[in-house]
């Protein structure tokens, strides 16, 4: 029988404690501290999402959804998607690929393939725009309304469906009023940061304009013993202009255009573990390392979209139109050596996406509310990986390349093309004035085809001249085409206990798209078609507010029943590192979480982020597409990058000053339990590829001019300088690896005038 973990035990005595407290004595304890209150005391602002493609408070909501307000995230030391998941439950987004991909799990549902054509299980959205390309969800934080992460399979009302949730970053919109800001900030390695923005009218309440600018560069956090550079340095630059159109009373219009670019010299960090060769190289000690090949790293994302909103009567029609270009190059050092040995691997990714979604809402404040949409999406990948081996030092000194059948020169590319088609609604009826239910349903197409060619040679003398490798189906052409359909759906009956108080179930069933594994280590036998995977949840959530809206407990217990779930297995093969995506494994997934929220007094505002999750693969037998064998079994394994407990504490008091304006003193705990980085090893004999359980500390002080148009904000992110690894994989024979440290301690400081 399975044992209840003591935060899942809290969780449901808050659970029954809501639902057995009387609505007299909650609606006595409201009554009185309306008639006693002043506008001095203190409570936790509302905080509005669209999580459901309508305006809804925050605790309305009944989905498990978390709000990251976008206003002072750059000051307060935020740089990417992973620094904005201290406070939301069982999500994370570590980076260990650099800024440019951040890696998001939510639930423990995410994925390490690093294939250009990867469909991730979460879904990014920037303005309700779906993002498909894995390196498009990096980009940085800047003139942010806010980030909605939503926890939990989205199969009806978003995009694309997606197992594990769905984050939407939602900038901030022109308005009719003149507004805006500047930032200038400065950190460790020599950061500079620059960020702004300046929005109002262009024509008296017709049209309104904003745009927003960013830019970033920072030195790395390693050194590079070859060349004496450091390794990692970023450069980041982006703009975003938006034009708001009030073209009559009822049709309003938004053009977004926005571009950014990205510069790296390495990813975030990539060290050797073990010894290498006959020489027994081991990569220097500490964050430095000592690789021969000139890394470089560029992304580039450039779109448009175009929003309308039409009031016809009282039914709202909106559509949402997109184009995005995304542009990934790399140049990397394939061994992470000084030595020749496995050459330098170069890619290019060239993403094309069209997008068109149509939503026509009822009115809202009605018993029978409603939503209907259709979604086309196209995107056209054109996707090529070189590796090349060229004269130079080699382990035994000689200088030579490698000769005798090992791959010298290997070219994989493709052509790949989606058509995603989808038709979905959304339906809440209130059966009394406590009780309601909503429910949503969805219908996908989802057509991909793919144009692969392999090119692979090698020396039969050294220095001598390249000729195709020998074997079957090691150079050639391969082309394929699938399509699935899908229905999707979800039932959420939900109970207001009284104004406070409120509790749902959410059903969800959900589904990730199929697609090619594209990881071929030697032949073309290995484009394999893998299958969608399938995802039951199943959900109990609370939403309470309690002490005149001082204090917001929200709590979730959730059950995933989890089938041909998609796995990246990494292996190495004739000196190549691929990671192939497979298909078919079970598992199921046990969870809750708890979020607290408190404004005490005027000055002191606290909050909490407790998560417990219990995952294991049920059935993981790892076989051969080709022949059926199998070659590993792996049930009982834990899901990667799902640690079992994760607390997150924080806390922030302002001072004021008798000179005026008022200091902001804050800072956050969290505790992260153990986590394993691949589904197949979790063996202690690879025990670096799991990082232990660690904490991280981070501070910060602000101060507010009287007025607070005016701030300077200081920061100390990881505090005791703990070093932990956000990734490990294997790099050869066993006791071979790469290791990706997260980011030491960083200390910055920022000024930031409001207008």
């Amino acid at each position: 029988m399975h044992k209840l973990n003591p935060i899942t035990k809290s969780i449901w005595l808050a659970l029954l404690l809501a639902g057995g407290v009387s609505e007299g004595v909650l609606a006595a304890d409201t009554t009185e501290a309306d008639s006693s209150k002043t506008t001095t005391e203190p409570s936790l602002k509302t905080v509005t999402v669209t999580a459901q493609h309508r305006e809804e408070t925050l605790q309305e909501v009944p989905v498990a959804v978390s709000a990251v307000q976008g206003t002072a995230l750059v000051a307060d030391g935020v740089r990417n998607m992973g620094d904005i998941t201290t406070f939301v439950p069982n999500a994370s987004a570590k980076n260990p690929d650099g800024d440019g991909r951040p890696r998001w799990y939510i639930r423990g549902l995410g994925t390490g393939d690093t294939g250009a054509a990867t469909v991730y299980p979460v879904g990014i959205y920037a303005d309700d725009v779906y993002l498909n390309a894995p390196i498009a969800g990096g980009g940085p934080l800047f003139d942010l309304e806010r980030i909605e992460i939503l926890r939990g399979p989205q199969g009806t009302l978003y995009g694309k469906n997606t197992t594990a949730g769905a984050v939407n970053v939602i900038s901030k919109k022109p308005t009719f009023d003149t507004d805006g800001f500047g930032t200038i900030g400065f950190g460790t390695k020599n950061e500079r940061i620059v960020s702004g923005a300046l929005g109002g009218a262009l024509v008296d309440d017709k049209l309104a304009a904003r745009v927003s600018l960013y830019s970033e560069e920072r030195d790395g956090f390693q050194d590079n013993l070859v060349d004496g550079n450091t390794y990692g340095d970023v450069n980041k630059k982006a703009v975003r202009l938006q034009f708001l159109a009030q073209v009559n009373d009822d049709l309003e219009a938004l053009l977004k255009v926005h571009s950014r670019e990205y510069k790296g010299d390495g990813s975030n960090g990539s060290l050797t573990e073990g010894r290498y060769y006959n020489v027994g190289y081991q990569r220097p000690s500490g964050r430095d390392i000592a690789i021969n090949v000139n890394e470089d790293s560029k992304l580039n994302h450039d779109g448009t979209s175009l929003t309308l909103n039409w009031h016809l009567g009282d039914y709202t029609l909106t559509s949402i139109s997109a184009y995005d270009y995304i542009r990934g190059q790399s140049t990397s050092d394939a061994d992470y050596t000084p030595y020749e040995v496995n050459g330098a691997a170069i890619s290019d990714n060239k993403y094309s996406q069209y997008s068109q979604e149509l939503r026509l809402a009822s009115p809202q404040q009605e018993t029978l509310r409603w939503l209907l949409g259709a979604h086309y999406f196209h995107e056209d990948l054109d996707s090529s990986a070189q590796r090349l081996i060229t004269p130079g030092p080699t382990p035994n000194g000689t200088g030579s390349n490698q000769t005798g059948g090992a791959t010298d020169f290997r070219d994989l590319s493709y052509d790949h093309t989606t058509d995603s088609y989808a038709l979905f609604g959304n339906l809440t009826y209130d059966f009394t004035d406590n009780f309601s239910v909503t429910g949503g349903l969805r219908w996908t197409q989802e057509k991909k085809d793919i144009d692969l060619d392999l090119t692979q040679l090698t020396r039969i003398t050294a220095n001598g001249p390249l000729v195709p490798l020998a074997g079957v189906g090691t150079n050639g052409n391969r082309q394929e085409d699938k399509t699935w359909e899908a229905w999707t759906y979800d039932l959420t009956p939900e109970y207001r206990i009284n104004d406070n108080v409120r509790v749902f179930f959410r059903y969800a069933h959900g589904f990730r798209s199929g697609g090619f594994n594209t990881g071929l280590s030697t032949s073309l036998s290995q484009l394999t078609t893998v299958d969608p995977e399938q995802l039951d949840a199943y959900e109990i959530g609370l939403k309470s507010e309690w002490f005149d809206h001082r204090l917001t407990a929200n709590a979730n217990i959730f059950y995933y029943d989890y089938s041909d779930i998609q796995v990246n297995l990494l292996t190495v093969n004739n000196g190549v590192l691929t990671t192939a995506l497979t298909n078919g494994a079970k598992g199921t997934v046990k969870g809750a979480e708890l979020e607290l929220e408190a404004q005490p007094t005027d000055y002191l505002h606290l909050r909490a982020a407790v998560s417990f999750l219990d995952t294991e693969y049920t059935d993981f037998k790892n076989t051969n597409p080709n022949t059926g064998v199998v070659t590993g079994d792996y049930s009982g394994n834990s899901f990667v990058r799902s640690p079992r407990n994760v607390v997150a504490l924080g806390a922030d008091y302002t001072f004021p000053l008798e000179i005026g304006g008022k200091l902001v003193a804050g800072g956050d705990v969290s505790y992260r339990d153990k986590e394993y980085f691949l589904a197949d090893r979790q063996s202690s004999a690879d025990k670096t590829l799991s990082q232990p359980h660690y904490t991280l500390a981070n501070t910060r002080l602000t101060w507010f001019s009287p007025d607070e148009k005016l701030s300077v904000t200081g920061f100390v992110n990881n505090v005791t300088d703990r070093r932990y690894q956000v990734h490990g994989r294997p790099n050869g024979t066993l006791g071979q690896y790469v290791i990706t440290y997260g980011d030491p301690r960083t200390v910055g400081l920022s000024v930031t005038s409001r207008f």
